[in-house]
């Protein structure tokens, strides 16, 4: 699939028109399928200035349009066939025995159905069929569903089509409410497919389209499974985009955000920490990927560990096999875009202040509780990073004099008990002094953080203390803090929020006075925040 991004409408207009002419000049008899709406107009005006022109003949193009509204008379000004009529065939030389749109006229639409298809065939099938995408994703009038038809057939329309195409008909109850349409099958035949979308009511239909799903709930999707597919579309449908990476021990979380805080995409994958070199190259495979399908300007990345925004280098990394390497440097030159990178943490808080539950608030504190115990802040707002960039490390205060030994060098670490890793650790444990428990039966299936939730749903007091122990270890590290800094909000992050009707209401309790919430981003906040690094310019 080629994707072509232009200024504006116009320049959308020319390019499709150039790959129209390329297409009838190397074949004069070629088969064309079209479209009709009001985005092909600009095509067609072009085609027909160029015929005006003496550079394009079109006596021998044959041509079958995607659709028609049923019932409709063809000389009805709201029917295709007058629509192409007066925006394209009455302007060139085609013969008008060689265009065929769906009768919407017949009194047998299934027999009209049929020899529509066996015409397609018999003229030796669409060498290009152009399309347009409608707002709901369906092009032609295949609307989303779970069951498409693969042929030409008669449809009902969605309440969402209608209402679109209601702006052509005089009132919205003159909008006909079934048409024959070009089935999918029917349009992946054509040998090379193009697609033009404009204009910022198509972004939400055009991004999903491009993400990686292929569903009968976006019809446009299953263009991806053919080989010679070019999509021009106009920034106002694309819109500039930028990468957020958000790095763990164990996962990394990716997606596409605008800049206007909209988040079009989110992936997920195993953390690749066999060796720096290996996840260097994992970091460039996922940008590469983004980048082919997205209008990326930047990449912004959050990082666990010790990071340096002026160096661009990351230096000790507990959970990570970086050390002092350059990954700014290595990403930007290879990508050839703008990289930046912070602390994963202070990734989190700038998108909690700037998108999220803490934009009201001046002074907040976010807690990443994952791998290890992440933390950031913002204090009368602005970014708190310390004289080494490396401020608000909370993961690393010490809540156990001599206690666990952590990969900082210290001992006692609050990571070392507040974190989900230590979480799944005191489980283990307690599943080995308590084999009959209802925790142990459900470790035998999977040990992981969400193991002892599902243990205390279904009433294990074993469970049940396992968490208030770990929920215990969290409150000590929060109270400390909000002594330290005051905030007026402390807002936790993570994966392991996805329970937080467990855990949010037991730390307010043991943390009385402090104000804590639930992440509105949830496990986005990390990937938001690192792409903020770019388009809000974040020092």
């Amino acid at each position: 699939m080629k994707l072509i991004i232009c200024e504006n409408y116009d320049e959308v207009m020319e390019q499709a028109a150039q790959i129209t002419i390329g297409i009838i000049k190397n074949k004069p008899n070629c088969v064309l399928g079209l479209p009709t709406g009001s985005t092909p107009i600009g095509l067609y005006n072009n085609l027909a200035k160029e015929y005006a022109a003496g550079k394009l003949d079109f006596s021998q193009v044959k041509s079958f349009n995607l659709d028609e509204y049923y019932p409709i008379s063809p000389d009805n000004d709201q029917s295709y066939r007058y629509f192409m009529n007066k925006h394209l065939f009455s302007r060139i030389n085609i013969d008008i025995n060689n265009t065929r749109v769906p009768n919407g006229n017949s009194e047998d639409p299934h027999k009209e159905c049929d020899e529509y298809e066996k015409a397609i065939t018999a003229a030796g099938g669409i060498d290009l069929q152009i399309l347009g995408i409608g707002n709901n994703g369906h092009i032609g009038f295949n609307e989303p569903d779970e069951n498409l038809i693969a042929h030409t057939h008669m449809t009902k329309l969605t309440d969402n089509t209608i209402e679109a195409n209601s702006r052509f008909f005089e009132k919205p109850g003159d909008v006909p409410r079934r048409a024959l349409t070009m089935g999918m099958a029917s349009i992946m035949k054509a040998r090379k497919i193009l697609m033009i979308v404009t204009g910022r009511a198509k972004h939400k239909a055009l991004m999903t389209m491009l993400s990686e799903n292929i569903t009968t709930n976006i019809p446009a999707s299953l263009l991806k499974l053919h080989p010679d597919v070019t999509i021009i579309c106009d920034k106002a449908s694309y819109e500039e985009k930028y990468l957020g990476i958000d790095i763990g021990g164990t996962q990394i979380k990716y997606g596409v955000v605008s800049d206007a805080d909209e988040i079009v995409s989110i992936f997920a994958e195993d953390t690749d920490t066999s060796s720096e070199q290996a996840l260097l190259s994992q970091l460039e495979t996922i940008a590469r990927k983004m980048m082919e399908l997205y209008n990326i300007q930047g990449i912004g990345i959050g990082l666990p560990g010790h990071v340096s925004t002026r160096t661009g280098r990351v230096g000790l990394c507990v959970n990570l096999p970086f050390d002092n390497t350059d990954v700014e440097g290595y990403l930007s030159k290879s990508l050839g875009i703008s990289v930046r990178i912070a602390k994963d943490a202070n990734c989190a808080v700038i998108a909690e202040h700037f998108a999220g539950i803490g934009r009201q608030f001046d002074n907040i504190m976010t807690i990443t509780l994952g791998t290890g115990v992440g933390g950031g802040l913002i204090l009368n707002n602005a970014l708190y990073t310390g004289t080494n960039e490396n401020g608000a490390e909370i993961g690393h205060i010490i809540t156990h004099a001599s206690g666990r030994k952590c990969g900082c060098g210290q001992q006692g670490c609050f990571e070392q008990y507040g974190s989900v890793t230590a979480l799944i650790e005191e489980t283990r444990k307690a599943v080995a002094t308590n084999p009959g428990s209802i925790l142990a039966n459900c470790a035998n299936n999977e040990l992981n953080g969400k193991t002892v939730f599902t243990a205390v749903d279904a009433g294990c007091p074993v469970a049940a203390k396992v968490l208030d122990n770990w929920l215990e270890e969290i409150s000590l590290g929060i109270k400390s803090l909000a002594q330290i800094f005051s905030p007026d909000i402390v807002v936790l992050t993570g994966a392991i929020m996805n329970d937080a009707e467990k855990i949010i209401p037991a730390l307010s309790a043991k943390c009385s006075g402090v104000k804590i919430v639930r992440s509105h981003l949830k496990s986005s906040a990390g990937i938001v925040g690192a792409a903020m690094l770019q388009y809000k310019n974040i020092k």
